[in-house]
Formats: C-alpha cells, structure tokens, sequence
C-alpha cells in the first residue's frame, strides 16, 4: 500500500509527536521522523525540531540506560524554568529592538518575520491589563487597561530584553 501524506494542523502533529514519544521509547529525530511517516504526516528536519522546542522535549535515560525523548506534561511545564515567563524572556532578549506607550496601548518593534512570536510569548505570559495582542511583521501592538499599565509594560518588556543580553 502507498504511503499516504496526511495533511494535518500543527496542533494535531503535536499530539500525534506527543502519543509517539509516551508510546516507544524514542532516540533521535530521524527515529520519530521515521514514524511520523508511517502515520502518515511527513516533517523536514527543521518542522520536526521546531516542534520538538515548542513542545518542550528533552532527553533523559530511560530504565535500560539509552536517552530518549521525553515531553513534560502541562503541569510540570508551568512550574518549570521552560515556563511562559522564561520564553518572554527569551523572546525579549533576542526580538525586541524598541518599545514605546501611547496612551494605554505599546507598540514593540522586532527585527522582520519575528514579530508573531513574541506576541504568542506576551499572550501566554499573562500580564495584568494587558487585554490583548496584535502582531504584523516585525511590530506588535499591546492594548493594555490604561496608560499606567502601558508604561510599566514598555519598562518591563525593554527591562527583560537588557537584561538579559547583560546575563
């Protein structure tokens, strides 16, 4: 029988990644590429890391000493270093060139292609009196309650992305 290419939404690739990683103890990439395959949802290596990032995955040593991947649950996931906090941060630290209030709403300035996930990372992060994000290109545009809010958010998010090229 033909193999089959399955189109399938981000998010079902993930949960698909996810019950393949639990299931078989796996080692590689080209290892989980192979069986992605055989479900039918074909990866390049780069689509395959990326989501391997996103879904936090690690390897550690199973019970017969090989590394393996592993996927932290979502609990685990919240009260871990790999925290929402922890990609703002990184996200900060290597996208946000500028930031500036006007009135309650910021606008946060990103090098191209970059903007997208940055307001992904301030979405998940969850600040107070910030009611939403809006992300062309390389700008996002961050609604806060009120203009106070707005100005504390410009210091943190440049606060976060000095410090932590300085780290």
């Amino acid at each position: 029988m033909a193999s089959v290419n399955i189109p399938t939404t981000r998010a079902a690739r993930h949960a698909k990644i996810v019950t393949l990683v639990e299931q078989y103890g796996i080692s590689s990439q080209s290892e989980l590429r192979d069986l992605l395959a055989k479900e039918g949802i074909r990866v390049t290596q780069a689509t395959l890391s990326r989501d391997l990032e996103e879904l936090h995955a690690f390897k550690e040593y199973a019970a017969d000493g090989k590394r393996v991947y592993r996927i932290p649950d979502i609990v685990e996931l919240a009260e871990s270093e790999y925290g929402a906090r922890a990609q703002l941060e990184r996200w900060a630290r290597e996208v946000v060139t500028s930031a500036q209030s006007v009135l309650n709403q910021v606008i946060v300035r990103t090098p191209p292609g970059a903007a997208q996930l940055l307001a992904s990372a301030i979405d998940r992060a969850v600040f107070d009196g910030v009611l939403g994000c809006i992300a062309g290109d390389d700008t996002v545009l961050v609604v806060t309650a009120s203009e106070d809010i707005a100005k504390n958010f410009v210091a943190e998010i440049m606060d976060l992305s000095r410090s932590s090229r300085n780290d």
